[in-house]
């Protein structure tokens, strides 16, 4: 089936929100794929931020418990809500929702980094 010439010209205003698509895919698969490696550089401050322990475990269980089920389904919720904006053509809603897990995520990161240098705990 091909794409009309709207379709296309659509899709060539959303390079923004494809790459916001991408990086929430990658963010998410990361976590629920490569969980360990991952806990060095981004679990461990969203857990100091949650202020609850990473469950223990090697199931797949441990997945669905907070804060796991955070780092992947909040990606995967902003994806499938995304995708549903760029379909409805609201386009700055759709950039909204993408940046939202990303940012939660710097900004727990540099307060990581940050708070224990001021003297936090």
């Amino acid at each position: 089936m091909p794409i009309s010439y709207h379709e296309q010209g659509r899709y060539r205003k959303l390079p923004i929100v494809r790459a916001l698509f991408a990086t929430n895919l990658v963010f998410a698969v990361a976590i629920l794929v490569a969980w360990q490696a991952a806990v060095i550089f981004v679990i461990d401050p969203m857990v100091w931020a949650a202020d609850r322990p990473l469950p223990s475990g090697n199931d797949v269980w441990h997945m669905f418990q907070y804060p796991m089920f955070v780092f992947w389904a909040g990606p995967s919720m902003a994806m499938a809500a995304g995708w549903v904006l760029v379909q409805s053509q609201n386009y700055k809603a759709a950039l909204g929702v993408l940046l939202m897990p990303l940012l939660v995520a710097i900004t727990t990161v540099i307060f990581y980094v940050i708070v224990p240098l001021v003297g936090g705990r």
